[in-house]
């Protein structure tokens, strides 16, 4: 592991502009934890980077230096995988960060005062650097709820990371000659720049892909509600159309409209505030009455829309009875108010042939109206036919 001064001071100074460059991203989204962790990866794989440059030319330094070293640079890489963990949202447990960092600094010491071979301890060292570069490959590759592409990157500069420390770990066990180790270190000192610029050019990307996509969420989420507005089933609706032309799967797809009987009423009697918790409420109800894939939006008002992938109006009609049961069985508490609540539901359903999800949701609408005009709380699906009083019906309503 040995490097001269100036490809030291070089790889040191780098470090240091990527880490003032990143620190302003970590103060624009200060929330951000797994921006912290990498923050702290970046501080010690610079600081390792600067002490390297005390080692002497030859012989060993001393244990403390070697072990502080040695401990920022496998911090550096375990807070890389505890960042990319905490990015995609899953927990860390604190014992094993722990023992990832202590547990080699301890091995290390225990071999030096064994007096076992320098090569053999800084083998030690290069597996143990290894683990975490591989973890940190397994945590972007394994599936996640949400598929960026920027973590490739960083996934690339890591499994280069690892196939470094490997070959220098396999120089070492062979307790290579000098030059045919520096022969296999150089190399190694060039596939550590190019990958530290693509990890942190890589960290800055995935952080900016993660806070637009969160602006574009909220701009697509109800914020009373936290569900979809219409914006937001805009794009859901061009999704599932795009997948019924390619003929993806089963393409009928039910859809619901559903409505809050009597909501003007409620909000005359209990206010607007406890009008607004009666929506909570029904959106929190029908969250919990639809599927994995199905798409629930706050349609407008006391208006929720729900489209139904690969449903037809037969099963459409089930989960339709579902949400009116979940919100009639138990009564609305708000203010102190038990307030009981009923849902009336239009029902359509798009086909394989030709009728768009659009012109579903307006057969939605029509049935939805003819729940209200035959007494409401109820549910009921379109119907080919129409009779000229339900224009006139609906624009006096």
């Amino acid at each position: 592991m040995h490097m001269t001064d100036d490809a030291l001071l070089t790889a040191t100074l780098s470090r240091v502009a990527f880490l003032l460059v990143f620190l302003t991203v970590v103060l624009s989204q200060p929330r951000e934890r797994f921006l912290w962790h990498w923050l702290a990866a970046l501080i010690g794989s610079s600081l390792g980077a600067a002490l390297m440059t005390q080692f002497p030319d030859s012989g060993e330094p001393g244990l403390a230096l070697s072990l502080i070293t040695y401990f920022l640079f496998i911090l550096s890489l375990v807070c890389s995988w505890s960042g990319i963990r905490l990015f995609y949202r899953r927990r860390i447990d604190p014992r094993l960060l722990g023992a990832m960092l202590t547990l080699p600094l301890l091995l290390f010491a225990v071999l030096d005062l064994c007096q076992v071979a320098l090569n053999y301890r800084r083998l030690v060292i290069a597996l143990v650097c290894t683990l975490p570069a591989c973890l940190t490959v397994f945590e972007i590759v394994r599936p996640a709820s949400e598929r960026l592409f920027s973590p490739i990157v960083v996934a690339l500069a890591f499994t280069a990371y690892a196939v470094a420390l490997a070959g220098t770990g396999v120089a070492l066990a062979l307790d290579l000659t000098l030059p045919t180790l520096e022969a296999v270190n150089y190399p190694s000192f060039a596939v550590d720049r190019v990958a530290s610029i693509l990890v942190y050019f890589g960290y800055i990307a995935m952080a900016g892909e993660r806070a637009n996509r969160a602006l574009r969420q909220q701009a697509e989420t109800d914020q009373l509600t936290g569900l979809a507005n219409r914006h937001g089933a805009q794009r859901a609706l061009n999704r599932l159309e795009a997948a019924r032309r390619a003929g993806a799967g089963n393409p009928r797809t039910g859809v619901l409209l559903a409505d809050i009987d009597h909501f003007k009423r409620i909000n005359d009697t209990y206010g607007h505030e406890v009008g607004d918790s009666v929506i909570v409420a029904v959106a929190a109800r029908l969250r919990g009455a639809v599927r994995d894939g199905d798409v629930a939006v706050r349609w407008g008002g006391e208006e929720f829309l729900v489209l139904l992938p690969a449903t037809d109006a037969t099963a459409a009609q089930v989960i339709a009875e579902r949400l009116r049961d979940a919100v009639i069985r138990t009564p609305i508490n708000a203010a102190d108010h038990d307030i009981p609540a009923t849902l009336s539901i239009g029902i359509a359903e798009a086909t394989s042939e030709g009728e768009t999800l659009s012109a579903a949701i307006v057969s939605a609408d029509r049935a939805l109206y003819r729940a209200k005009r035959q007494g409401r709380d109820r549910i009921c699906t379109d119907a080919a036919e129409q009779s000229d009083s339900d224009t006139l019906i609906r624009s006096t309503s």
